[in-house]
């Protein structure tokens, strides 16, 4: 079985470094011969021979063929790969009503899924409850044991520190101040845990296995009831310095603005965010397409039933009538594009990233959304890194969480791994 040093772990000998090289190496180069790796590493091929050996036995690399005689009559050699078919890992989402529970494999393949709905007690216990019962009933149903896994990654929403595994703040969850997440989840379950904010875990998705491959230099933005943001720069996932970066929806761009979740006023996300469309629509009183109660006034209904399920479930009305051609929703979804889209400009003007990948509930918008963010921002942004940027809707639709949470452990895997003793 696998195991990994604790986080923030360092390498302890030359046999770990030497350990964790012919890993990467069999990653980013296989198929590929033992000669090869002490040639590329510099490591003495009976070192190599024992690493690749040792690594085949923990089902992390595999032999998957041998080379062609050399015309010289030289022997043919094995050629090895790391065994991403191999690697579990659980990855676990948390948005503002849903508990996401998936199983990975090192490809970023789903091999199951499940998702629980959270109940109106977001309180740390009833949601760590919840993630533990709901990993637990997905493992049973696929007759995988939790000693199987590699290791746990979980994306929660908030201000969440990646090397203490602490959810310092989270807007839309009551009392979620610097709540131990990792510590509680692994005292749990037996088995490591990673733990880092929503938008990190949805670049590190991109990144490996999305459309981020092809790029050293992003921007995953989340767009649906709140806004958040992360940002690969020069190839590396930037965290800041205590792990909160990309908290973007919280910058104040209207001074004195409507008042906000996180407490604040003026909120990019309270201009910007799907709810915004939703207020605006129960506030016009017209929109008698959205699925209301029966007896409830559309004007205030959703202003005193602010629950996230809530507002959800009347967005994703809202981009659905779009669709069917409704004049007022289509007019929200393009006001909602436009707030959403001067946003990015500023982005690109600040970080010239190659590439923009939106996520989130205003996906369901789909071109009428896209199209209208690319119309702002080319009026908005700087000519030079405005035309250098590409704005894109993520590929993965609801597994990007998911994915980039089991991310979490195959990044773990490739920095601090060594074999059980």
């Amino acid at each position: 079985m696998t195991s990994f040093l604790e986080i923030p772990a360092v390498p302890g000998s030359l046999r770990q470094m030497n350990r964790l090289t012919v890993l990467r190496l069999l990653r980013k180069f296989g198929p590929i011969t033992k000669p090869a790796l002490a040639e590329y590493s510099g490591i003495s091929r009976p070192t190599i021979t024992k690493l690749v050996d040792e690594l085949e036995e923990q089902s992390l690399a595999e032999c998957v063929g041998i080379t062609a005689p050399t015309a010289s009559g030289g022997k043919p050699g094995a050629l090895y790969r790391f065994n991403a078919e191999g690697v579990q890992s659980a990855g676990v989402f948390l948005t503002v009503d849903t508990v996401r529970v998936a199983l990975v494999n090192g490809n970023g393949r789903v091999l199951g899924r499940l998702e629980c709905p959270l109940g109106l007690d977001r309180r740390p216990e009833p949601v760590i409850n919840a993630i533990v019962e709901t990993l637990q009933e997905l493992l049973t149903s696929l007759q995988i044991t939790l000693s199987q896994l590699l290791g746990i990654g979980v994306g929660m929403p908030g201000l969440t520190s990646f090397a203490t595994g602490v959810v310092h703040f989270a807007p839309h969850f009551p009392q979620w101040q610097d709540v131990p997440v990792r510590d509680l989840l692994k005292a749990r379950l037996g088995i490591e845990v990673w733990v880092d904010n929503d938008c990190h875990v949805q670049a590190l998705a991109e990144r490996h296995f999305g459309a981020g491959q092809s790029c050293t230099d992003f921007v995953s933005v989340e767009s649906g009831i709140g806004i958040s943001a992360a940002f690969y720069l020069q190839d590396t996932l930037y965290r800041g310095v205590g792990g909160t970066a990309g908290e973007i929806g919280h910058m104040t761009i209207q001074e004195d603005g409507p008042l906000c979740e996180c407490g604040n006023r003026g909120c990019w996300e309270t201009l910007a965010a799907t709810t915004w469309m939703v207020e605006q629509a129960c506030q016009s009183g017209q929109a008698t397409w959205l699925p209301l109660p029966t007896g409830a006034h559309v004007e205030d209904w959703a202003m005193t039933t602010r629950e996230p399920d809530v507002m959800n479930t009347l967005a994703h009305a809202i981009f659905r009538a779009a669709q069917e051609g409704h004049p007022e929703a289509i007019d929200l979804v393009r006001q909602h594009a436009m707030h959403f889209g001067v946003g990015l400009a500023t982005i690109i003007n600040t970080l010239n990233p190659q590439c923009i990948i939106i996520w989130g509930d205003s996906m369901k918008g789909g071109n009428l959304f896209l199209e209208a963010v690319r119309t702002v921002v080319r009026q908005r942004a700087l000519r030079r890194p405005r035309d250098m940027c590409t704005i894109i809707f993520s590929s993965f639709a609801q597994d990007v969480g998911v994915i980039g949470a089991a991310s979490l452990v195959i990044d773990a895997l490739f920095t601090h791994y060594q074999p059980a003793s």
